[in-house]
C-alpha cells in the first residue's frame, strides 16, 4: 500500500488552503472527480479502477496531487509533473496489475479497449504525441462548482481555489528549472470555461491536436524568470 503524503508544514491544517494529498483523501478526491470532470480516461474505466489509478498517481514520486481545503471540505485538486512522460511510465511499470486491469474492464467495449491502447502506446512506446517538446504538464484541474470563476466562495471570502492550486504547481515546477508547462483542454465549443481560464492564467494557444484519439487544445505557458537561466521543458541537470 503506498504510503501517505504529508503536507511540508507542522502543526494543524490551516483553515483553509492547499496541502499534498495522501491515500486518506482519496474518497473524496475521487467524488470531486466525478462532480467536476465526469468523462475523464479513470473515470470512463470505472470507480474501481479510478480508485486504483490515484493510488498508483500518489505513490509516483515525480506525479504530484495537491488539494485546496476549506476546513475538511476538499473544493479542488490539481495534478502535475515536471516530465509527464516519465512519471506516467514509471507509475504504469510499478503499477502494472492495476493498469492491466484497464485492458480487460475494456475487453466488452471495443472503443474503450482502443482508448487503453493509445495510450498505453504512447506512454510505454515511444510513440509520438503532439506537444511532447514541453515536458511539464498540468494533467488535470477539477474544482467545484461553487469555488470556481464569481462563485459564491469567491464573492463572500476572496478565496481563488484555481489560482491557488495552479501558484502551487507553478512554485514546484519553477523550483526543478522548467521553462514551459503545458495543459490540454476539450475544444472551446465543448469547454469554452476551462479555455477561458487557461488564457487568462496566461496559457496560449499552440494548436489543436489529436491526443489517444481525442481532438484537444494544446496550451503552454512560460514559467521564465528572464534573471535565471533555465532549460527547456524539464529539470536542470
Amino acid at each position: 500500500m503506498p504510503e501517505e503524503r504529508t503536507p511540508a508544514e507542522h502543526g494543524p491544517p490551516p483553515a483553509h488552503g492547499v496541502r499534498a494529498l495522501g491515500v486518506a483523501d482519496i474518497p473524496a478526491l475521487l467524488a470531486l472527480a466525478r462532480e467536476a470532470i465526469p468523462d475523464t480516461m479513470a473515470a470512463r474505466l470505472g470507480p474501481r479502477f479510478a480508485e486504483r489509478y490515484h493510488r498508483a498517481l500518489l505513490d509516483e514520486p515525480d506525479l504530484h496531487l495537491d488539494g485546496y481545503f476549506d476546513g475538511e471540505e476538499l473544493l479542488g485538486f490539481i495534478v502535475y509533473t515536471h516530465d509527464v512522460r516519465e512519471a506516467l511510465r514509471s507509475a504504469f511499470r510499478r503499477h502494472a496489475l492495476t493498469f492491466a486491469s484497464a485492458l480487460l474492464l475494456s475487453l466488452l467495449h471495443p472503443a474503450r479497449l482502443a482508448f487503453v491502447l493509445r495510450i498505453a502506446g504512447s506512454i510505454l512506446g515511444r510513440l509520438p504525441e503532439p506537444g511532447m517538446a514541453v515536458r511539464a504538464e498540468l494533467l488535470t484541474i477539477a474544482v467545484r462548482q461553487q469555488a470556481r470563476g464569481a462563485g459564491m466562495l469567491r464573492r463572500a471570502r476572496g478565496i481563488n481555489v484555481p489560482r491557488a492550486l495552479i501558484e502551487r504547481a507553478f512554485t514546484y515546477l519553477r523550483a526543478r528549472g522548467v521553462a514551459e508547462a503545458k495543459v490540454f483542454c476539450k475544444p472551446d465549443a465543448v469547454d469554452p470555461a476551462a479555455n477561458g481560464f487557461v488564457r487568462k492564467e496566461g496559457f496560449e494557444l499552440r494548436g489543436q491536436v489529436v491526443r489517444w484519439g481525442i481532438v484537444t487544445n494544446l496550451y503552454v505557458k512560460s514559467l521564465a524568470d528572464p534573471a535565471t537561466p533555465i532549460t527547456t521543458g524539464g529539470a536542470t541537470a
